[in-house]
């Protein structure tokens, strides 16, 4: 998970570089290209959605520990373990109602909603999602086997690993 999280961040630099190209093309030539706007939605999107699973891994997402730092190391792994269930649980589900969706999608080849000139088809970008929900689901479950059998989360397996 670790590599596939560090190779969806390369999707930054695209982005990067088609807001620069517009920005220049619209200040400069006063002509936004037509493909600006739905190529952004697409690598932001992408990058967000399957960032989820890298960013549940690393612990960087944004967490409320006002239980958890008033409790015992013990009742702390428990509500861990609850709240791991929690995200697995609710991954599971979006991934499960996302499939129909996105299988409609590509059953139709469905083309972007906008109504720009450029008008892509937007079916493939529709399996984001359910691949995204998945893929937070196999972490939330990685975690909450290595907390159950005591040998902690993937973050912590991974310090513990470097500080040996």
């Amino acid at each position: 998970m670790k590599k596939f999280g560090r190779l969806i961040s390369l999707l930054m630099l695209p982005l990067i570089a088609e807001i620069i190209y517009s920005a220049i093309k619209s200040f400069v030539l006063h002509d936004t290209p037509i493909w600006s706007f739905e190529l952004t939605i697409f690598l932001y999107g992408s990058s967000f959605m399957l960032g989820g699973a890298y960013c549940h891994r690393e612990k960087k997402h944004v967490a409320v520990e006002i239980f958890s730092e008033h409790v015992s190391p013990k009742r702390r792994k428990y509500l861990n373990i609850f709240s791991e269930t929690v995200v697995l649980f609710v991954a599971a589900v979006m991934t499960w109602v996302s499939i129909p969706s996105a299988y409609r999608s590509t059953m139709i080849l469905e083309r972007s909603t906008h109504q720009t000139p450029f008008n892509p088809q937007v079916w493939w970008y529709k399996w984001i999602i359910p691949i995204a929900c998945a893929l937070v689901a196999v972490q939330a479950a990685s975690d909450a086997y290595g907390l159950i059998v005591g040998r902690g989360t993937a973050k912590e397996r991974e310090e513990s690993k470097n500080v040996s």
